[in-house]
C-alpha cells in the first residue's frame, strides 16, 4: 500500500461544506470514487437523438475523450492516488412511460431503456416494478408520487447481461476507470420492490438472482483485466460466492431509524464482515466502509445538513466509524447522511479529522488493547488510532508523548468516550 490513511471515499455525491472549493478540488479529496462517469470525468455514453438510451450504449462517447483525459489529469495532479470507479446499473434505473416518454424537452432525458423493452422486470400484472426511490414528497415512504424513482431491471436476461459486460468492457479499454462499482449486492435474498414492506414478497427467486449475479461478475471478469476494479455493495453482509471476481465491498451500513445511532449488534457486524473482507477478497483490496449520520430534521436545506453533520452526536459517531476502520482495515471509509431523508444519498461534509496523515499501518488489524474487549488500537507510521465501542469512557496509555486529533491533549495517558474513537500523533511527526 503506498498511500497514508486515513483515506476518504466518495460514493456518488460529494461534500457539502467547501463551497470556497471547486467542484475538481472537492472530489480529489477523495481517495477513491464511484459515480456515473459524467460526474467523475465529464463523459458519458455515446448516446444521440437517434439512440439516446444509456443502457442500450456500450462505448463511451468519443467526442468527449479528450476532455475526459483532461479532467483526469487534473485530478491526479491534486491527488496521484485517486481510483474512479463507474457505476453499472444492472438492478435498477430510470423508466418513463412511453406517454411521459414524449413529454420530454430534451431527447437525454428519457429513460434508461426503452418503455416497452423486454429488459425491464415486470410484475404478475405484466407492469414495471419500483426498484428503488428519494421520499421527495416528504411523507416517509417511496411510492408512485415520488418524483425519482428508478425501476427494477431483470438482469437475468441473458441479452441485459451481455449489455452489462460490454459496459464493464469499454471502460476498461478506454483508460480512463479504474473500475466499476454494481451496486445492491447480495447471495442471501432476492430483490423486492421498494413499496414492499414484506421482502419475503419477491419476483425473481434467490437461486435466480444468485446465479445470475455470479455469472455477471464471471463474465465481466473475462472481458477485463486483472486490475480492473470490481467494487460490489453488499452492506453489512458477506459475499463468499463472490470473491474469486471482487476486489472489494462497499458498506452501505444501514440503520432502522435516521434520528438514531447504531446499535452494539450493528457496530459489531461492520467489524465482523469488514474484516471478512479485508481477508477473503481478490487483491488489491478495496474495501469501502459507510456509516451514517443521525437526522433531527428531516426536509431539512443544505445548511441544516451541514450543522446537524457538525454536531456533537455526529461528530462522535464520525469518531467511531473512521476509527473503526482504521483499526480493521487498510480501506476507505465515509461518514455521510442517512438515505432515508429525501435529499441525495451520501451528501456529506469534510472532516478536520480527516487531514491527518497517518502514514502507512505497521501494525496488524483489530488488536485489542491490553486485552480490554471493544478497545482497539493500531499503530501507523505517524501515530496511532483507537477506537472504542464500549458504553463506558476508556483509557490508553503510550510509552511517548501523544497528542489527540480529537482532544487536542498532548499527554501520555488519553481517554476515549464511549461510542467513540481518536487519533494520536507522534510528535516528531505531527506534521
Amino acid at each position: 500500500m503506498d498511500r497514508s490513511l486515513p483515506s476518504i471515499f466518495q460514493a456518488w455525491n460529494s461534500i457539502e461544506n467547501l463551497s470556497d472549493e471547486s467542484e475538481i478540488q472537492q472530489l480529489a479529496r477523495h481517495d477513491l470514487a464511484f459515480a456515473h462517469p459524467y460526474t467523475l470525468l465529464k463523459i458519458h455514453w455515446d448516446i444521440s437523438d437517434i439512440q439516446p438510451y444509456s443502457g442500450l450504449a456500450t462505448n463511451l462517447s468519443s467526442n468527449l475523450l479528450s476532455t475526459a483525459r483532461q479532467r483526469k489529469k487534473e485530478l491526479l495532479s491534486l491527488n496521484p492516488h485517486l481510483l474512479l470507479l463507474v457505476e453499472i446499473r444492472y438492478r435498477d434505473a430510470k423508466y418513463m412511460s412511453a406517454q411521459n416518454e414524449g413529454k420530454v424537452k430534451n431527447w437525454w432525458e428519457v429513460g434508461y431503456y426503452p418503455p416497452d423493452s423486454p429488459y425491464w422486470l415486470k410484475d404478475k400484472t405484466g407492469n414495471p416494478v419500483i426498484g428503488w426511490g428519494e421520499d421527495t414528497d416528504g411523507d416517509k415512504k417511496i411510492d408512485k408520487n415520488d418524483e425519482i424513482l428508478n425501476f427494477l431491471i431483470d438482469f437475468t436476461n441473458p441479452k441485459v447481461q451481455e449489455l452489462i459486460v460490454k459496459q464493464a468492457a469499454s471502460l476498461n479499454q478506454s483508460g480512463l476507470f479504474n473500475g466499476i462499482m454494481l451496486d445492491w449486492w447480495s447471495e442471501d435474498f432476492a430483490t423486492s420492490p421498494i413499496g414492499v414492506n414484506d421482502w419475503s414478497e419477491t419476483i425473481l427467486t434467490p437461486e435466480a438472482e444468485l446465479k445470475a449475479r455470479l455469472s455477471i461478475l464471471r463474465k465481466i471478469r473475462a472481458q477485463v483485466d486483472d486490475d480492473f476494479l470490481i467494487l460490489v455493495n453488499s452492506n453489512m453482509r458477506q459475499i463468499p460466492k463472490s470473491t474469486p471476481y471482487v476486489i472489494g465491498i462497499f458498506m452501505e451500513c444501514y440503520k432502522q431509524d435516521y434520528d438514531k445511532g447504531y446499535n452494539l449488534n450493528q457496530i459489531k457486524q461492520m467489524e465482523k464482515t469488514l474484516l471478512w473482507a479485508e481477508e477473503h477478497l481478490r487483491e488489491p483490496r478495496i474495501n469501502c466502509l459507510e456509516g451514517w449520520r443521525t437526522v433531527t430534521d428531516y426536509m431539512g436545506d443544505g445548511n441544516t445538513r451541514i450543522a446537524e453533520r457538525n454536531n456533537e452526536r455526529n461528530l462522535q459517531w464520525m469518531r467511531m466509524i473512521t476509527t473503526l476502520s482504521l483499526t480493521h482495515s487498510d480501506g476507505y471509509v465515509l461518514f455521510a447522511d442517512d438515505s432515508a431523508i429525501p435529499s441525495p444519498d451520501h451528501l456529506h461534509n469534510w472532516y478536520g479529522f480527516w487531514d491527518v496523515n497517518l502514514g502507512r499501518p505497521i501494525q496488524k488489524k483489530a488488536v485489542e488493547y491490553k486485552g480490554v474487549t471493544g478497545l482497539f488500537v493500531r499503530e501507523f507510521e505517524k501515530g496511532w488510532a483507537v477506537y472504542n465501542r464500549n458504553s463506558t469512557k476508556q483509557d490508553v496509555s503510550f510509552n511517548v508523548l501523544v497528542k489527540g486529533v480529537s482532544s487536542s491533549i498532548l499527554h501520555l495517558h488519553h481517554e476515549i468516550p464511549a461510542f467513540d474513537g481518536d487519533i494520536f500523533l507522534k510528535q516528531n511527526d505531527e506534521k
